[in-house]
Order: C-alpha cells, then sequence, then structure tokens
C-alpha cells in the first residue's frame, strides 16, 4: 500500500521535476552535442517540464484544482513522450524521461474524448500526409546511402551523405514526431484505439522502433558524413550498416502501411476483455437452438460462447442483440431466470422492417453474436393484489416469465392476448393449455376487438396493468387509464419510441460531470448523450431512441425534461435520473453523476 502511494501519479511528478532539472542541466552542458537545435530544444522543454511538475504536484493536492491538472498533464506527457525522443539527439539521459512520462500517464487513467466527424478527417489526413511524407524521405535516404556506398566519384560520396545528414535532421525526424503524434490522436480518439487490435498495436510497435533505429543511424550519418570530407576515404563498413538501416527502416514503414490496408489479426487479449466487460460489442453467445413457435415467429437459445454462465435476470428484462452486420436490436427474455446459461428471445419476421429480424431469422446454429444486458425496466411489481396482462402480437415475449413468476407466487393475473390470426401468435397454444381460465385469447381474424374500456373498469382496486405490443393498443390503455381504471397502476414497455413531445422548446443548456470536475455545452440541434460521448466515448448507450434505457444517468441537481419511454407513467416527475439520447433539461444547467 505504500509502495502505490509513493508510485502515485502525484509523487511520480515530483520525481519527474526533479528527473526534468538535472536532465536540463545536463544537455545544456554537454560539449559535443552534434545536434545544436534539439540540445536548445531539451533545455528548453525540461525547463518548462520543471516549473509544470512542481506547480502540478501543488496543484493535484487541491480539489479545486486537481481535474483540471490531471487533463493538462496528461496532455502534456502524452505530448512530451515523443518529444523526449528528438531530445536523444542531444543526450541520452531521456530514455529515463520517456519512462517515467508513460508511467504518469498511465497512473492518471485517462480518457480519451471521441473524435468528432469533421476533426476526425482533419487528424486521419495529417497522419496520412505525413506519413506518406516519411515514406518517400525514407525511400530518398535509402537511395542516398546506397550512392554513397557504391559510387567511384569521391564528390558524389561526400555530398549524398551530407544530403542524407539534411534529410535526417529536417525531415526524418520532424516526421517520426508528427506521425506518432497524429497517430495516436487517431488511435486514441477513434473505436480503433492503441491496443485492441493487433494490426494497429503492430503500427505502434513499428512506430516506436523507428526513433530507436534513427538513434543509431543518425551518428553513422554524421560519421560518414566526417570521414567522406577525405577525397580517399571509403564509407567501408559503417556505409554498409547504414544500407542496411535504411532498408529496415523502409521495409517497417511499408509493413506498417500494409497493415493499415488489410488490418490482420483481429482483436488483442485487452480488447476482446473490453468487449466481454462493457464493450460496444457486448458478451459473446453463440446461437444453440431455433425454434419456429409460430408463423413467422422464432425463438432463439443463446449460450456463452466461452461456456461460462450469463448474468442472471428477472422477469421483463431485455438485452441487446448485435449482429453479425454491427445492427443492434432489442428483445425481451422470455425463458426461465432459474436457467442461468441460456437466453431465450423471440423474434418477429417483419420483411418491412430495418432488416434486424430478417438477419436474426437467417443465422445459422453456432453463430456468435454479441449480447448487452440484460436490463430491466419493465419489472413486475411486488405486491400487488392484481394484475392485468394486454399484449398485442410479439409484445407476449415479456409476460411468458412474468406469468410464470405469480403463477409459481400464487398471485392474481389475467392476460388478455390480441394477435393477426392464432396461428400468428407466438406460444397462444401454451398460454390456452397451461392457463385456460386466465387467459383470453382473440385472433383478429375470429373474434372483434377486444373493450379495453371494459376490460380495465373491471380490473379489482390496485391492479398493476401491464402493456405491450404495437402503439395504437399501448395509446389506447395510456389514454383509457385515467377514467376506465383510476385504482389501477400502468406500466408500459415500447419496442419503438413514441410521438412524445415536449412543451419546451429545444434550448441550450449545460451540464456539469460532477465526478470528472468537466461541464460540457449542450447546443440546440445536438443530444445531451452526443456531448456526452465527446468527453467520454465509454459511455453505455445502444437504441438513441428512448427505449432500451441502457443510457441512464443519475441527476445531482437541475430539472429534466424527460422525453424518454423508460420512464412509466407514474415516474415521469422523477428527477434523480435522466436518459440523454433523447431527454433535454428544464432550465440552463443540469449536474450529472459522471
Amino acid at each position: 500500500m505504500v509502495i502505490r502511494k509513493w508510485l502515485g501519479p502525484r509523487n511520480l511528478q515530483l520525481v519527474f521535476g526533479a528527473f526534468a532539472l538535472v536532465a536540463g542541466v545536463l544537455i545544456a552542458l554537454r560539449q559535443d552535442a552534434s545536434h545544436l537545435l534539439f540540445q536548445a530544444a531539451g533545455t528548453v522543454g525540461y525547463a518548462c517540464a520543471v516549473v509544470l511538475s512542481f506547480g502540478s504536484w501543488l496543484a493535484l493536492d487541491r480539489a479545486a484544482t486537481a481535474a483540471r491538472t490531471r487533463r493538462i498533464l496528461i496532455v502534456f506527457h502524452l505530448m512530451f513522450i515523443p518529444a523526449q525522443f528528438l531530445f536523444l539527439l542531444a543526450h541520452q539521459v531521456p530514455w529515463l524521461g520517456m519512462l517515467l512520462s508513460t508511467m504518469i500517464a498511465v497512473g492518471l487513467k485517462p480518457r480519451f474524448p471521441r473524435l468528432g466527424r469533421t476533426s476526425r478527417k482533419v487528424w486521419l489526413t495529417l497522419h496520412v500526409g505525413i506519413s506518406v511524407g516519411w515514406l518517400g524521405v525514407s525511400l530518398a535516404m535509402l537511395a542516398l546511402s546506397i550512392v554513397g556506398m557504391t559510387t567511384d566519384r569521391p564528390d558524389v560520396r561526400q555530398g549524398a551523405y551530407v544530403l542524407m545528414n539534411t534529410f535526417d535532421v529536417a525531415l526524418a525526424i520532424p516526421s517520426v514526431f508528427m506521425a506518432l503524434i497524429t497517430g495516436a490522436v487517431v488511435s486514441l480518439g477513434t473505436p480503433w484505439g492503441l491496443v485492441k487490435h493487433r494490426w494497429v498495436l503492430a503500427k505502434l510497435i513499428i512506430a516506436l522502433s523507428l526513433p530507436l533505429l534513427a538513434v543509431l543511424e543518425g551518428p553513422w550519418i554524421e560519421d560518414l558524413v566526417t570521414r567522406t570530407e577525405d577525397p580517399a576515404a571509403e564509407p567501408g563498413e559503417t556505409g554498409i550498416l547504414l544500407i542496411g538501416a535504411m532498408a529496415l527502416f523502409f521495409t517497417l514503414l511499408w509493413t506498417a502501411t500494409i497493415l493499415s490496408v488489410f488490418k490482420p489479426g483481429g482483436r488483442t487479449r485487452w480488447g476482446r476483455r473490453e468487449i466481454k466487460q462493457d464493450g460496444r460489442s457486448g458478451t459473446a453467445v453463440t446461437v444453440a437452438a431455433a425454434e419456429r413457435v409460430a408463423d413467422r415467429t422464432v425463438v432463439l437459445d443463446l449460450v456463452a460462447a466461452d461456456g461460462a454462465r450469463l448474468p442472471s435476470w428477472k422477469p421483463g428484462a431485455h438485452v441487446d442483440v448485435v449482429l453479425p452486420s454491427g445492427r443492434v436490436r432489442q428483445y425481451s427474455l422470455c425463458g426461465d431466470p432459474a436457467e442461468p446459461g441460456r437466453y431465450r428471445i423471440a423474434v418477429l419476421y417483419e420483411p418491412d422492417g430495418r432488416g434486424g429480424s430478417t438477419e436474426l431469422h437467417r443465422l445459422a446454429l453456432g453463430t456468435t453474436v454479441g449480447i448487452r444486458g440484460p436490463r430491466n425496466n419493465f419489472p413486475v411489481v411486488a405486491g400487488a393484489p392484481s394484475y392485468l396482462f394486454i399484449a398485442g402480437g410479439i409484445g407476449i415475449t415479456p409476460f411468458i416469465p412474468m406469468i410464470e413468476q405469480l403463477t409459481a407466487d400464487g398471485g392474481h393475473w389475467h392476460l388478455v392476448y390480441r394477435g393477426r390470426a392464432t396461428a400468428s401468435m407466438a406460444f397462444a397454444g401454451q398460454l390456452s393449455r397451461s392457463h385456460p381460465q386466465r387467459v383470453t385469447i382473440s385472433p383478429a381474424d375470429r373474434w372483434p376487438r377486444p373493450d379495453l374500456q371494459a376490460i380495465l373498469r373491471a380490473a379489482p382496486p390496485g391492479t398493476a396493468v401491464y402493456c405491450c405490443g404495437p402503439e395504437a393498443m399501448i395509446s389506447a390503455v395510456e389514454a383509457l387509464m385515467p377514467t376506465a381504471c383510476p385504482q389501477g397502476t400502468l406500466h408500459l414497455e415500447r419496442f419503438a419510441p413514441s410521438a412524445r413531445t415536449s412543451e419546451l422548446p429545444d434550448a441550450p443548456f449545460e451540464a456539469e460531470l460532477r465526478r470528472s470536475g468537466r461541464t460540457v455545452q449542450v447546443p440546440a440541434d445536438r443530444s445531451l448523450l452526443s456531448v456526452l460521448q465527446d468527453v467520454d466515448p465509454s459511455l453505455d448507450f445502444s437504441c438513441e431512441d428512448g427505449v432500451c434505457g441502457s443510457c441512464e444517468a443519475r441527476v445531482l441537481a437541475g430539472v429534466p425534461d424527460h422525453r424518454d419511454d423508460v420512464l412509466q407513467p407514474a415516474e415521469r416527475g422523477r428527477q434523480d435520473v435522466i436518459y440523454p439520447c433523447v431527454s433535454r433539461v428544464r432550465g440552463s444547467r443540469i449536474v450529472l453523476d459522471l
């Protein structure tokens, strides 16, 4: 514990300040430095680091300035690590500085905001342009090294090495620095990351190895420039080593280019672990069984790809299914909560839909997909004297485990189930056989529409009314409840966003993120979620329509303007939670526990 405390970023920053003071003095006093420009840059750079280090050591101990200081230090050290590669041309002491900067940057646990569309294009353009220029410089230097080694003319040999030295200082070294900076920004500001994918990690290793190679070839070039001032001198072994170094340099750059194009190797161990914990692809599961339970409806059994237990759940829960195409769809769990290794979902084929149901119906057994969740925005309230379930079509799915639980607990319940035809009503036969006295099956091709007003009026006092199905049915029940069933409580679950509107216009506001110490401005034409993602791309979200509830955020101050379909009718006045994908703020400010 004591060692961990002393190795914390604050104390390391104090150590780095002392190191920077010594390093700056050593670089400034060196008499035989071959690159006066980088000697001056190292002296000035470490002098600035001394001031920042000792100042930040004090600021990190103060709550009012700690968050901002951490952000400044993260940016500084991420920029200063490649900068110290340049200082190596003046002295070897920056090796220790790079190690300390890396330890401090990791210890500060930086979160990298996702680049916006325009920023991403700008940084990517810079990275590609600089990398192409770097590749051209390396080709030119390889050609010059061959010319210097093979020519019979002393003036050409001397000129080749002098030109190489100029290229090395004026073009190659700045290209290394800028390619590292722009590559890191693009990687960290996009879903690629630095260590999530094997090809990105390989490019990072190549990029970091090239400056090390440059440390070796730089002195060789300088030695050859000095040696070939004598027309009779030959490049010798140093010339051969230089050709080999430049060939390796050029080959590594082309390897990095090929990696960028073909992106081989899949995810790294760290990338796979991130997916399993909270990545956008979710936990990997495979399709273990498929059963057609009605016309156009198939039930899929999903088991963990690694054979592990899946998270427990309660009736009313749903999961996000991340399909191989990247589509994300929400489905209620309709299996047995007591079976921990298997999830069941029922999928209605919708030929005119957005493609998710079509893809799911075509999945072969053994196919791997991702799931996120489960989440439960539609739980069974405990202790109600009776329960009334009103289901339309595939809206029956969340009620299957609810009914089984209430039956096992001895609860009083009744189901009204409406569909187009008996053959297309999933689980209708199973429900009629198991609970003939409690289930009303109402296929539209045989029976008129149920009288919802009469059904609601007949509900006993305190009835918990649950409704899931087409929007027309849900809206009808929602409209009838205040007059037909004021004695009950209404619980709704939608598969698609409603036409819910707000009496307030879309005005700009600000959001304070209490835990991170940041305040962001939310313009009228952007959602709160999109602005939050600029700050923290790791925030969970899924549907972005206010239906799934995955983006839930805790409110510490301010009044939300709820525009979601997650909160139940009786919860619309809550001020402790917001779903930022669609909801906004009543007023000009909100404080979130983020």
